[in-house]
């Protein structure tokens, strides 16, 4: 799967993802390819505080790939994945 068909699969997964990781404070969520085409998911968290708790879950990234899974993304794409988190506070820390 490539091009548009994995976009749109990718896409799908954002809203589920970021609703079953709201509890983790998740606001939001994206993916973007890499510079070597390979899928990077970003998950956003408010507080600098919230990213830290849910980047130390061993849980998170299998989480994120059963998820992609099941909406369809093929395995050889989701092994090869990889994950980035970020929060608004930092974010907004950028600009002072």
């Amino acid at each position: 799967m490539e091009g548009e068909g994995l976009g749109r699969s990718m896409d799908a997964a954002m809203t589920p993802m970021v609703a079953a990781l709201a509890p983790w404070g998740v606001r939001d969520g994206h993916w973007l390819p890499d510079r070597d085409g390979q899928p990077v998911v970003w998950l956003r968290t408010a507080t600098e505080a919230e990213r830290v708790t849910l980047g130390e879950q061993g849980w998170l990234l299998a989480q994120v790939q059963v998820t992609l899974s099941r909406l369809g993304v093929p395995h050889d794409i989701i092994w090869r994945l990889r994950l980035e988190t970020t929060s608004l506070e930092a974010e907004r820390r950028l600009f002072d």
